[in-house]
Parts: structure tokens; sequence; C-alpha cells
């Protein structure tokens, strides 16, 4: 079952949404349930990103890379192993 809860939109955002949203034959309760799922991934990839770049610190690429083999090189050992 689908929640509802109203929103309330700016005028002008709300003409340029049915006008989108016609064009795409969706409905503004499509397109904008759309613009959120897009949104709430950008943030979570944004998040996502920053803790990365946390993790990293000052290691350069080739530092990365090297990580990165070696992890995948060991996964695939142990795969090997069961």
């Amino acid at each position: 079952m689908t929640l509802k809860k109203n929103i309330a939109l700016e005028p002008d955002i709300l003409v340029r949404a049915e006008q989108v949203a016609e064009t795409q034959g969706k409905t503004v309760d499509e397109l904008a349930n759309d613009a959120m799922k897009r949104e709430l991934a950008r943030l979570f990839f944004e998040r996502i990103g920053r803790e990365a770049q946390a993790r990293r610190g000052n290691m350069s690429d080739d530092e990365v890379d090297a990580i990165v083999e070696r992890a995948i090189a060991e996964d695939r050992s142990e795969q090997r192993a069961r």
C-alpha cells in the first residue's frame, strides 16, 4: 500500500511540474516520486563519497589501487579454498 502525504508546491513549480509530467506521460505524483528518488540517491552517494575520502586520507591513487587489488586477490583465494 502506498502511503499518502500531501505536499505544498510553489505555484510556478507546480505549473512546470504539470507541464513536464504531461510531456513524459506521467502524473505529477510520479514525477515528484522520481525526483525524490534521484535526490535521495544523490545525497546518499554524496555522503558515501565524503566517508570514502575520509577513509582514503592521504593515500595516492596507486596506493588505493594496490589495496583494492590485494583485497580482490584475497577474496578470490578464499572463494577457491571453499
